[in-house]
């Protein structure tokens, strides 16, 4: 569905708005023009359906429960997964715990509840370009938040020098093996070296420096780390979900108890 095909089915006012938008934000005006002529282009016809059948809204909506939360997503298996991740990346998540104090266990567990530990079968299948236009066509409520984020992603495909069809990811906007969004990529992505021209959402120890990075802006540091309300504070930022919040603690707790890095 390039951008002809986009007007053609009624979204031409839509596309002239979201241009405006873009604009005062400071994004060229061709370049969202641009990157719906592109091929890899197309609408998520059915983005509605996937926030609506999440497992998140359904048990925010108490449809299912925890329970049933904790086996979609195979959490006792994650625990068991996690042992070869953290053994792998050991120096890597050890040395970004001493910056901080924030425990390594909890960065390990926002990448086994975000892709299994950076399996490349949960990288995901969705541009994140595409899935934000999407969400301005398509999601009433959505605009200001596609709004944002697509001008984020202008700005972090500028400032790393990628294409915006680099960003693969979720059916959210999210993207890399952290799964970040975009206004996130460029407000506490980070590289693992500080080598700012060397940034990439597909390195795991960029990943693993980012999640620290992202915990310590939201208020998580050696002093409440211990503290289980400010590691639930600090993981629901991370996605605005009380299911998911629990899963990633559970995993954390089991790590912990574990001691796997620890030895």
């Amino acid at each position: 569905c390039r951008l002809s095909n986009a007007m053609d089915i009624g979204f031409t006012e839509k596309i002239k708005k979201l241009n405006d938008e873009l604009y005062i934000r400071g994004v060229d005006r061709s370049w969202l023009d641009t990157n719906m002529n592109n091929e890899k282009f197309r609408i998520y016809f059915e983005m509605d359906k996937r926030f609506k059948n999440s497992p998140e809204r359904k048990v925010r909506n108490n449809i299912k429960d925890f329970a049933w939360y904790k086996k979609v997503f195979d959490l006792d298996k994650k625990i068991l997964n996690a042992a070869k991740f953290m053994r792998k990346n050991k120096s890597k998540l050890l040395r970004v715990e001493e910056k901080s104090g924030i425990h390594h266990e909890l960065i390990t567990a926002i990448i086994g509840m975000e892709t299994n530990y950076a399996n490349k079968s949960q990288r995901g299948n969705f541009y994140a370009f595409n899935a934000l236009v999407t969400q301005y066509l398509l999601m009433h409520g959505r605009e200001y938040f596609a709004v944002r984020e697509l001008a984020s992603l202008y700005y972090i495909s500028e400032k790393i020098n990628k294409d915006v069809f680099y960003f693969i990811g979720s059916y959210a906007g999210a993207c890399g093996w952290a799964q970040f969004i975009p206004s996130s990529l460029n407000n506490f992505f980070i590289d693992y070296n500080n080598n700012d021209d060397d940034l990439d959402i597909y390195s795991i120890e960029d990943c693993i420096a980012s999640i620290e990075n992202y915990f310590y802006n939201h208020g998580l540091n050696s002093s409440n780390i211990e503290d289980y309300q400010s590691r639930y504070n600090a993981v629901y930022k991370y996605n605005r979900s009380d299911a998911y919040a629990k899963a990633v603690l559970y995993i954390y707790d089991e790590l912990r108890r574990k001691k796997i890095c620890r030895r």
